[in-house]
């Protein structure tokens, strides 16, 4: 079973958290280069959600996307 990809605000919630973590300065290198490396997946993965979405939204504003309309004999 394929596991459920986190949502865009899961994605931005941890890049959150990620980026507090590294500011804080607290965290051994290691694990500091692991969190980055993480941020670094996310940050390309809302990425590509927000691109998907913009595309989205431009076909529907330039009226690529038509409402459907059932003809009488149907």
């Amino acid at each position: 079973m394929k596991k459920k990809e986190p949502s865009f605000e899961e994605r931005l919630a941890r890049l959150q958290a990620i980026v507090a973590s590294l500011e804080s300065g607290n965290a051994p290198l290691a694990e500091s280069v692991a969190l980055y490396k993480e941020g670094i997946a996310h940050a390309a993965a809302c990425r590509e959600q927000l691109e998907r979405a913009r595309h989205d939204i431009r076909i529907c504003s330039e009226g690529a996307v038509t409402p459907f309309e059932m003809s009488e004999d149907e």
